[in-house]
């Protein structure tokens, strides 16, 4: 049996080299999936997390405990990612400057003390605790809705391109949406958990948080920024609807005074936007006429929850701005994230060779840019390329885009002061100037 995305014979495939890109869950006319039972294997083998004191040692799990958000600047030092070459040095120098510039303060989102007192409740009751991940998922009717939304912010976005949530919210303010944005809420906890360092539990229950402080407020339509957080907040909000939920309730969120009652809705930003893409269409000050775009929709958006996808989300998201979307071999293929891929040294090369035949195919294909709805894609896709290059000895200079971001800068927002292009690695500022942006 081969991997679909590395070709590898998976007769006795360790754990740790599937991607959780859930191709093999997209290609299965049943809808079996390697990846779930890989996480179930995962889960039971204790794998990577074997205490308390172990967890708390990652730095991931201890950036969720101190500050409820598993990845920030200070997870992703160019010390501990010298693959992202200088580019990542300089930006990562200046990130204090470029956030001031989108007028946020610190170098990440703060989250209210008391509620990091309740994540780290949470955490030391969960980290040794075995939840079964086998549970059946109850199917989720989504609704895409008109108000009520609860903004979920992504822990990648924010630490490597808070320029993304803030294109968001100007799009959303233009549009005149009712969105509330909740300092409480802590991150999803995808990144970590997918990368082996927090049990399934912790997701779990930190998610089951997040959903009733969103019912509390009486904003149930949650709006993941990331689409692994869409994932894991669609998988989470199922499962929650078994007998778990109520055990969660009663051994945990007692605690920390919350209770979840089972209404969250799970719809992601560009589903919102896409269901208003009439109006924003009406609100377009550049035309980006003549701009190449290819599309990559992140796996646990397109490929996870199949059913529940837009099929051309992107596609018809980037045609309300005049831009030309263009096909490539590629498409479907995951960025190479991996998760654990990126987090450990010695596997990020694995991580290079897939995102390496993703730019290629969308180069020759004859693309300006590449518009993700994923943070963690827009990491790999554009953290990687300087090194890609050199590796390969191939000039790909391929810019990544947020598809809010292209949004907002063709209703008209500032490049620095909105869309916060000075983080991306892979300059902009040639493309928009092709298109008059600039």
């Amino acid at each position: 049996m081969e991997c679909l995305v590395t070709g590898e014979d998976i007769t006795d495939f360790p754990l740790e080299k599937c991607f959780y890109c859930y191709t093999c869950k997209y290609a299965c006319r049943k809808g079996n999936c390697v990846a779930d039972l890989v996480k179930v294997l995962r889960e039971n083998a204790g794998f990577d997390i074997q205490s308390e004191d172990a967890c708390l040692t990652d730095i991931h799990c201890n950036s969720l405990y101190e500050c409820g958000l598993c990845v920030t600047v200070d997870t992703h030092t160019p010390d501990t990612f010298p693959e992202w070459c200088p580019t990542w040095e300089k930006i990562y120098g200046n990130m204090k400057k470029f956030r001031s510039e989108l007028g946020l303060e610190g170098l990440y989102r703060k989250i209210p003390q008391n509620s990091i007192d309740e994540i780290k409740e949470i955490v030391d009751g969960t980290v040794n605790k075995r939840y079964n991940e086998g549970s059946e998922i109850e199917e989720r009717k989504k609704t895409i809705p008109a108000d009520k939304i609860y903004l979920f912010h992504s822990c990648i976005a924010d630490a490597h391109y808070p320029g993304i949530t803030e294109s968001i919210k100007y799009v959303f303010d233009r549009l005149g949406a009712d969105y509330i944005d909740d300092p409480r809420h802590s991150t999803c906890t995808g990144f970590a958990y997918y990368g082996g360092k927090i049990p399934f539990s912790t997701l779990l229950v930190v998610n089951a948080r997040n959903f009733a402080l969103a019912e509390e407020v009486g904003y149930p339509n949650i709006a993941p920024v990331c689409q692994t957080s869409y994932g894991v907040l669609m998988e989470s909000a199922g499962i929650l609807k078994s007998e778990l939920g109520t055990r969660v309730n009663e051994e945990v969120l007692s605690k920390v005074n919350r209770k979840y009652n089972g209404g969250a809705n799970i719809v992601h930003v560009a589903e919102i936007m896409w269901a208003q893409r009439g109006r924003i269409k009406e609100k377009i000050k550049h035309e980006l006429d003549g701009l190449r775009v290819a599309t990559h929709n992140g796996c646990h958006y397109a490929k996870m929850f199949r059913k529940h996808a837009i099929p051309n989300l992107l596609d018809e998201l980037v045609s309300v701005t005049g831009a030309e979307c263009i096909g490539y071999a590629e498409k479907n293929l995951c960025c190479g994230l991996g998760f654990g891929h990126t987090i450990e040294p010695e596997q990020r090369h694995l991580t290079r060779e897939i995102t390496y035949r993703k730019l290629m195919s969308a180069k020759d294909a004859g693309a300006d840019v590449v518009l993700v709805a994923c943070p963690g894609c827009q990491m790999t896709l554009d953290r990687n390329q300087e090194l890609i290059e050199r590796e390969s000895g191939e000039e790909i200079g391929l810019p990544i885009v947020n598809y809010a971001q292209l949004i907002a800068l063709a209703m008209g927002a500032d490049p620095y002061k909105v869309a916060g292009i000075r983080t991306h690695s892979v300059a902009l500022e040639s493309v928009l100037k092709q298109v008059g942006v600039m």
